[in-house]
């Protein structure tokens, strides 16, 4: 018996039968990590640049949301039968009660947690919001000033800009060879939307400009496409075989991550694909360097990488991306009013640690209230309402 079928159910035979892989969940968990540390910089005005510059990649965790989802989604779609239609409709009426539910009930728990004026109401950006279709204009998305009916919700309409696409891209997109060319399509598109974008929107000013094209779909379906190509490795007898009968392990894997990070974060942030220079963007280099960690990880889910608690924070992370931003701001107030050292040079890092650590506990407790709470019971009626349909 070879090792990749000591695995369990066989990775590429049965990674599709898998319901629930720890691997996807610690991805998960390490890109909530991220997102929570971008933001937080914010709070900590006097935090020093070495620390500043390495936490501002948590700007990038949300990219590996979105290679975690293709990858679950591709497994999802692959468990499914039926005609292609009914599969189209499982997929979406599964997407829809996972996240709908509790984002909309994010945008009253927001209204009240930021107490925003009732004059900054507005149903265009509520429709925008409530319809997925607010990542296309700058005025719908935290580029302009004005009301944002939640924090981060730009993500989750390109999220589900990807969603409507989807089953297509997974009908299509069925090997290695195929994940290939969409990834090469897809940089198409980043270079042409990043060239020609420059011209939308010349009211406003360049670098709400620049945040736009960075949060808009077309700058993201690459990395949905490097998902595509995560699934297919992983599903590659030859490729898988290799890498498993290979010395390298997860904790290496990880090492290089890290390693990774530190050198990516003297490259800087950059939104968007540079067609003067040929630079790419950040979200892209760093994605790119997530693939072949995630592929170790799910092929070799052993090491200090994988535990109990980022698995944990993981399964929750879809509640904590949405709470995070409201904790973040309670947190901040809690902790700089019983702090009694100083805040600036080195003692900045000490207070970032304690800020992070308090943040993460506090999201993770009710993370987890509002996981059991809203997300799975309607997780189960969407369950529910595919059976009585299907």
């Amino acid at each position: 018996m070879t090792a990749l079928e000591k695995l369990p159910l066989g990775i590429t035979a049965g990674f599709d039968k898998q319901d629930h892989l720890q691997v996807i969940d610690a991805l998960r968990g390490y890109a909530i990590l991220l997102v929570i540390a971008v933001h937080s910089v914010g709070y900590v005005s006097e935090l020093v640049w070495p620390v500043k510059r390495l936490l501002s990649l948590g700007f990038y965790g949300v990219q590996l949301f979105f290679i975690a989802s293709a990858v679950t989604l591709l497994m999802s779609w692959h468990r499914s039968t039926g005609p292609f239609g009914e599969r189209c409709a499982k997929f979406l009426i599964r997407r829809f009660f996972r996240i709908a539910p509790f984002y909309y009930s994010a945008i009253l728990i927001y209204w009240f947690a930021y107490n925003v004026a009732p004059g900054e109401f507005s149903f265009e950006l509520l429709f925008a919001s409530l319809f997925f279709y607010n990542a296309w204009s700058p005025y719908w998305i935290p580029t302009v000033p004005g009301w944002t009916p939640v924090p981060g919700g730009w993500s989750i309409g390109v999220e589900f800009c990807f969603y409507f696409i989807f089953p297509l891209l997974a009908l299509l997109v069925t090997n290695l060879r195929r994940s290939l060319v969409f990834f090469g399509i897809s940089l198409l598109v980043l270079i042409a939307c990043s060239h020609y974008g420059q011209v939308l929107y010349p009211e406003i000013a360049q670098e709400a400009r620049a945040n736009f094209l960075y949060f808009w779909p077309p700058n993201h379906l690459i990395i949905f496409s490097l998902g595509f190509l995560l699934y297919h490795l992983i599903k590659h007898p030859g490729i898988s075989q290799r890498i498993v009968d290979s010395q390298i392990t997860g904790n290496q894997a990880s090492a290089a991550m890290l390693l990774t990070f530190l050198v990516i974060s003297f490259y800087g942030v950059r939104k968007f694909f540079d067609v003067t220079s040929g630079l790419p963007p950040t979200h892209l280099l760093l994605s790119m360097c997530f693939v072949p960690w995630a592929l170790v990880l799910i092929l070799k889910p052993t090491g200090y990488a994988i535990n109990s608690a980022i698995t944990g924070l993981g399964k929750v992370s879809f509640s904590a991306y949405i709470l995070h931003f409201a904790v973040l701001g309670y947190s901040n107030t809690f902790l700089h009013s019983i702090w009694p050292f100083a805040k600036e040079g080195v003692a900045s890092i000490a207070y970032e640690i304690s800020f992070l650590l308090i943040t993460v506990v506090v999201t993770r407790l009710l993370a987890e209230f509002t996981y059991r709470l809203i997300e799975q019971p309607f997780v189960h009626f969407g369950k529910r309402m595919i059976s009585s349909w299907y």
